[in-house]
Parts: structure tokens; C-alpha cells; sequence
């Protein structure tokens, strides 16, 4: 049994060929469904092989890795051959879990993919994995692990080299991990190839550069095939399958320990299972988990329409005319804030004013009521924030408490609601200090633009930090005296959030420090929105 990525053009497609005429069972896994019916049957018709199946596989997106993981494994198959083929080039961007598209798609993709069938091929050894690496690899330096979680720069190249690099590092790491299990794992340098990769790859072959998709699949064929390599581990061979002497940085076993050690955390591939959840019985000023009145589908529809239409989206119209009106005021705080948010592109601040589906969540019927018991009747929503946490990246780092003395004049109470619309778990999520150790805990400062009050901790006094988990569709409340900050995201996933600043009426709120700023909403219940309808308007 046999798994190629890519499996659908160029050097992939020949190489599940190969494969194919051998008389393998070949599944080739890519992402799009026509691509890959007309490649089978091309495969079908040229090898006679009915046994080559289709696996949909976006590499850029970690969910969508485990689902083809999942499907594979649904067939209760064994798997001998694991042909890491697939890659981009010049794309930009940014993966769907935040991280640099390049170098997201060529190696943490495959990293996530080799990982999940590791049991699979140790099971079914002999067994063999090849990853299609570059001789670029060979150029960079090393590892600029900030570049990682940031969208592709204008140097792409960099990322590329460093893409393939990894791919270089994990194929030494695996070999090693995997040594006496009967599973080898080799790199190959399939030289240039006249593929559909960049436009001068395509244009290659009418200049008469580089060499055919089937020369470039000789090595990796070999690899995979010949009796010669099922004992071969860790090598990285050119177009001829012959050894090409690795750098030192590519034997660097630290660096190589390094890259597996974020890989397990970026790709979510280090947690325990079945988070203990935990209740929050007010005793720190914390209460819940509660939950919405909505269902589990709702909050994903929900959830799905937020990403797709508010969060990425830049509401023009609402952030030219706070942009006019902080310019009047001089308002530095919410200059900031909405150039923050252009900067980042990344659009949260007050998209309940501009939202019925957000302001669904705001009304929801079981909010109101856990609302109603801490604030009375009356409540006033003068502030809400849809928070984004992307892998391997961390929202606030500081400890804080969300006081808003520059925000907020007069007498009345406040409260803050902390909607899960993601899983929020220990790896995602946020995290706050115990009262009793609130003694030991010293304020070192005060954001100018709000008032929020920072703190100096001990990392004795870190270690007693409770996370907050929720399920999708659950919230908790706190007062603004929780000291809290978030933790670094290494789920693997992308948690989203929506947080709700509440008040009663006979606090002021002062104009400042927001994108949107408007007058406060006075929460009342309505009918529900249908957030599938909203893209129809």
C-alpha cells in the first residue's frame, strides 16, 4: 500500500505510476477532487491498476492533514510506502492555522501527516518513507523561527530554502527515531524538473532546460522500490540516486531536536487527551462554564461565518469614519487600535455594531440570564473584542486585569463574558492567578490608553496559574479583579473567542481607546439570526 502526496501531476503522478505498474494499491492525496479523477484515470488507464484511490489533502491546513489521516486509516489497510511529494513555491501567505504558507505547506503539512501514520508504517514494516527535498536546502544558515509564524516576506526564497532544510532535519530526526523498526526514511533532490511548480518550470521544457517528471521521479521510485534502499536510512540522494554530503546545519542534531520539538507543539502533537475540565465557582471572581442556548452545529455555523466574513475583512466604512472622529478627539489610544488591526489584518474590535450574527451571541437567552444575576436587569455592553490566537503565538503575554479606570467614570458594577466559539484548553487559552496568591503579586505598571494594571509574577507564583477550558458554545464571567493573561498557542489549532465588556447604566463610558467607538448597546433579547443567511445580504 502506497501514499503519495501530490500524487496528481509532475514527478507525484509519476511516481504513482511506477508504483501503480507494480501492481501496489496507490492513494494519492491532494486537493483537488477533479485533478485527482483525471490522474487516476490516467493511472488506470496506463498501468491496468484499478486499485489507485483518491485522499483529499490540503497541506496548508492542519484539520484538514488529520482528516486525511482519518479516511486513510477508515480503509484498515496497511502502509508500506509514504512518498512525501507535494509542495509550493512562490505562494504567500499565510496557512490556516497562521503560519508561513511555504514553509507551512512543505514540511509542518508533512510533518503532521508523517507523524499521524508513524504506528501505521511501523505496523506494516518493512516500510519505507521518501521526502522530496531541494538542493536549496543546502543554502541557508539556519533557523529564523520568528519568520515561521508570519506571512510569507517578500524573499520567499528564504522561506523555500528553509522549507526544504526542514524536510532535510526531519529526515535525519525520523531516521533516528525510527532505527531497528524496519522503516527507513530518505530525502531526494528530484533535480529541475519540468513541472507546473513556477511558470519557468513550465516554460522549462519548451527552452529545453531541466530534465522530464519521469527522470525527476527516478530516484524517489528507486528509493521507494529497489531491494538495494530497504536498508538505506537518512540519506539524501540527487536525481541519480546518488548521495549527496550533507552540510553541517543538516546534521546539526540539536537544531534537528529543536525543529521536532516546535513541530510536536505548532502542530498540536503534544497534549494529553481528554482535558480535565474544571469549575469556576467565583471564589477568584471567576463563574462557569456556562453555555450558550445555541447547539454544537449553530456555534460551528457561527464560528465558520465569522472567519469567513468578519474577522479577515476590513469593515472600510466603519474604520474610515473612527479614524476621522479620533483624529478630531486626538485619540491616540484608538489610532493605535485600528492601525493594529490593518497592520495585522485582523478585524475585532466592536463587530457586534456591525454583525447580527456576533450580536446573536451578545442576546443569547442563557448569557442574558447568567448576566442579569451579577449586573440586574438592566445591561449595558459598552465594549466586545473577537480574539484570534493562531499557533504558536500568544495575544497578551502580560499579566493583567482588565480595569479600564480611563474608560469607565461613575458608580455601578462591570463584568466581562468569555465566549468560547473554539475549544479553549490549557494550550490555547488563557490562564489567571488564584486571590490567595494575589499578595505576592506586584503592579509594575498602567497601560496609558486604558488604565489596565500590569503585574510583575514570580515564576513560583506562575506555576499556581489555573487555565480556562471551555467547549465551543461555553463561556465563563470575571470581574475585572482576575489577574489573567494568555498562554501561547500550541494546540495546533486556531481558538477563537469572543470577549463582552458589561456594565450598569449608571456607569459612563468615555470616548477612547477602541476602533468603533459608538454608544453602548442595551442587551435585549431577539430572534435568532441565521448566520448562513447573513452572506446572502
Amino acid at each position: 500500500m502506497c501514499l503519495v502526496t501530490g500524487g496528481n501531476s509532475g514527478v507525484g503522478l509519476m511516481t504513482a505510476i511506477g508504483l501503480a505498474k507494480l501492481g501496489n494499491h496507490v492513494f494519492i492525496a491532494c486537493r483537488s477532487a477533479n485533478k485527482a479523477a483525471k490522474a487516476i484515470d490516467y493511472i488506470r488507464q496506463t498501468t491496468r491498476n484499478e486499485n489507485v484511490k483518491f485522499l483529499p489533502l490540503d497541506l496548508a491546513s492542519l484539520d484538514s492533514v488529520r482528516k486525511c489521516v482519518k479516511l486513510f486509516n477508515g480503509y484498515n489497510l496497511p502502509l508500506h510506502i509514504l512518498v512525501n511529494n507535494a509542495g509550493i513555491f512562490n505562494n504567500r501567505g499565510t496557512t490556516k492555522e497562521g503560519f508561513e504558507l511555504i514553509w507551512g505547506t512543505n514540511y509542518l503539512g508533512h510533518f503532521l501527516l508523517t507523524y499521524l501514520l508513524l504506528e501505521k508504517l511501523q505496523k506494516s514494516a518493512p516500510s519505507r518513507i521518501i521526502i522530496l527535498a531541494s538542493d536549496l536546502a543546502l543554502s541557508p544558515s539556519g533557523i529564523d523561527w520568528n519568520l515561521l509564524v508570519k506571512r510569507t516576506p517578500l524573499n520567499f526564497l528564504k522561506l523555500y530554502a528553509v522549507s526544504k532544510l526542514s524536510l532535510l532535519l526531519l529526515t535525519r530526526e525520523l531516521s533516528q527515531r525510527l532505527n531497528n523498526s524496519q522503516v527507513t526514511v530518505n530525502a531526494i533532490h528530484p533535480g529541475f524538473v519540468q513541472s507546473n511548480i513556477t511558470i519557468w518550470h513550465r516554460l522549462s521544457k519548451y527552452l529545453g532546460l531541466g530534465i522530464s517528471s519521469e527522470a525527476g521521479a527516478y530516484s524517489t521510485f528507486v528509493c521507494a522500490t529497489s531491494p538495494d534502499y530497504q536498508n538505506i536510512s537518512g540519506k539524501f540522494l540527487d536525481s541519480h540516486a546518488q548521495e549527496i554530503i550533507l552540510p553541517e546545519i543538516a546534521q546539526n542534531q540539536e537544531l534537528s531536536q529543536q525543529l521536532w520539538e516546535y513541530s510536536l507543539l505548532w502542530a498540536g502533537c503534544n497534549q494529553q487527551q481528554n482535558t480535565k475540565k474544571t469549575n469556576y465557582d467565583g471564589t477568584d471572581e471567576i463563574w462557569g462554564p456556562n453555555s450558550l442556548s445555541l447547539s454544537r452545529n449553530e456555534i460551528s455555523d457561527i464560528t465558520q461565518y465569522i472567519f469567513d466574513n468578519i474577522i479577515l475583512k476590513i469593515p472600510i466604512k466603519i474604520l474610515l469614519k473612527q479614524v476621522i472622529k479620533s483624529f478630531i478627539r486626538f485619540d491616540i489610544g484608538s489610532l493605535f487600535i485600528i492601525l493594529l488591526q490593518v497592520f495585522t489584518r485582523c478585524f475585532y474590535m466592536e463587530r457586534h455594531l456591525d454583525s447580527p450574527v456576533i450580536l446573536q451571541l451578545c442576546e443569547d437567552k442563557n448569557l442574558l440570564e447568567r448576566l442579569n444575576a451579577h449586573l440586574g436587569d438592566k445591561l449595558v455592553l459598552w465594549r466586545s473584542e473577537l480574539w484570534v490566537n493562531y499557533p504558536a503565538q500568544q495575544l497578551i503575554p502580560f499579566w493583567h486585569q482588565d480595569s479600564y479606570s480611563k474608560l469607565l467614570e461613575g458608580d455601578g458594577k462591570t463584568i466581562n463574558a468569555y465566549i468560547a466559539l473554539t475549544e479553549v484548553n490549557e494550550y490555547n487559552g488563557f490562564e489567571y492567578i488564584p486571590n490567595i496568591y494575589l499578595k505576592n503579586c506586584q503592579m509594575k505598571g498602567t497601560d496609558p490608553f486604558s488604565g489596565n494594571k500590569f503585574f510583575e509574577i514570580t515564576d513560583e507564583v506562575a506555576k499556581k496559574a489555573i487555565p480556562v477550558v471551555l467547549r465551543p458554545g461555553e463561556f465563563v464571567l470575571f470581574t475585572n479583579t482576575l489577574l489573567h493573561r494568555s498562554v501561547r498557542n500550541n494546540s495546533g489549532k486556531v481558538r477563537l473567542s469572543l470577549t463582552l465588556r458589561l456594565t450598569q447604566p449608571g456607569v459612563k463610558v468615555l470616548p477612547g481607546y477602541t476602533s468603533n467607538y459608538q454608544k453602548p448597546v442595551i442587551l435585549q433579547s431577539q430572534n435568532s439570526v441565521d448566520p448562513k443567511k447573513m452572506s446572502e445580504k
